[in-house]
């Protein structure tokens, strides 16, 4: 006899019990959403974070420095050749050198007033530059190595000499707003100790008179810099011609034009280095990367452990260690992007 039973039929699920996992997949695809759109927003914010960023680091400022042209090279530097001149050569118009001088002086304001990324180093560049040569009026006779050691390396308390303390106060010099860089001539004359003092004064205050002309607004001591010139030996006897004296007005010019030209080279160097420097920067993974390159960027010269907090940087303007500044220095050297300026295997200065 045959069953008739029927297999019982499998019960639907409850239609709340439908709903609830209607919600609970509805729920979940929000919460995936909810986060799709947090990581957008959060990727969003970092690539507005590195827009910023970008805005900050010192590349956005303009690097570019055009040489100056060759005519302009040529009738600076013609005065040197007019010095001694040919029996039956023409006379040299004074005219030429005040012409040179204001095609160079305006080659190197057009650089000032750009205020570009390397302007600090310019500045401590030009600086140093004038200390090797206002060594020799003070008959200390120092280079550029010794300066930058007695500057760098000296400790509390250490005597840094006549040249040390004439390097110190140009650099201030340099640094001071042109309107308060007179305060500085005040400290340089208290120096004493060499008959070549009031002539380094006079060729300061012509190069502040300089800066006042053109509106500058930090002086730069350009008549220092062409001081052993021979564009400056005009007299019979071959003597330097000091300002004020009789034909100080013929020579006047060739001076400040054979000085304009030499800071506008040491500019088209300088920005030449810093866009490798900026280059090489980027491919390193640093946390105070543009606080390292704020401060060579700065300066002429750089050493590591003071570019660390503890070793004497200002707090929020330099870097975490003096072992982080080493690494970072150490890195954008082998990159060729910084140069060093020291053949010591310790106590190392680097700089553009």
């Amino acid at each position: 006899m045959e069953s008739t039973a029927r297999p019982l039929p499998v019960p639907e699920a409850p239609a709340a019990r439908k709903g609830r996992a209607r919600k609970g997949q509805a729920r979940q695809g929000q919460a995936r959403q909810g986060e799709a759109r947090q990581g957008e927003a959060r990727q969003g914010e970092a690539r507005q974070g590195e827009a910023r960023g970008k805005e900050d680091l010192p590349s956005a400022k303009p690097l570019n420095v055009q040489p100056l042209p060759p005519w302009v090279i040529v009738s600076a530097h013609a005065r040197q050749a007019s010095t001694n001149p040919e029996p039956g050569a023409p006379a040299r118009d004074g005219g030429d050198d005040a012409f040179a001088a204001g095609a160079a002086l305006f080659a190197l304001d057009r650089v000032l007033r750009a205020e570009p990324v390397f302007l600090g180093a310019l500045r401590m560049r030009i600086a140093l530059d004038a200390a090797v040569a206002a060594s020799r009026l003070l008959h200390a006779r120092s280079d550029e190595a010794e300066l930058r050691d007695i500057l760098h390396l000296a400790r509390a308390g250490d005597e840094p000499g006549l040249a040390g303390r004439g390097h110190v106060l140009l650099r201030r010099f340099c640094e001071r707003p042109t309107r308060l860089a007179g305060a500085v001539l005040d400290e340089i004359g208290s120096l004493g100790g060499s008959d070549g003092l009031p002539e380094w004064l006079d060729l300061l205050r012509a190069d502040l008179a300089i800066a006042e002309r053109l509106g500058w607004s930090r002086p730069l001591p350009l008549h220092l810099l062409a001081i052993h010139d021979p564009a400056f030996r005009r007299s019979e006897e071959g003597r330097r011609i000091r300002i004020g004296e009789p034909g100080w007005e013929q020579v006047r010019h060739a001076v400040i034009a054979r000085a304009a030209v030499h800071a506008h080279r040491r500019a088209f160097t300088l920005a030449g280095r810093a866009e490798r420097l900026l280059a090489a920067s980027g491919t390193l993974r640093t946390r105070d990367a543009e606080a390292g390159l704020a401060l060579i960027l700065g300066d002429d010269c750089v050493a590591p452990w003071r570019m660390a907090v503890e070793g004497g940087a200002a707090p929020g303007k330099g870097m975490r260690s003096d072992r982080a500044a080493r690494r970072f220095c150490q890195s954008l050297h082998a990159k060729g992007a910084l140069r060093l300026l020291t053949p010591r295997p310790t106590f190392r200065l680097y700089g553009l």
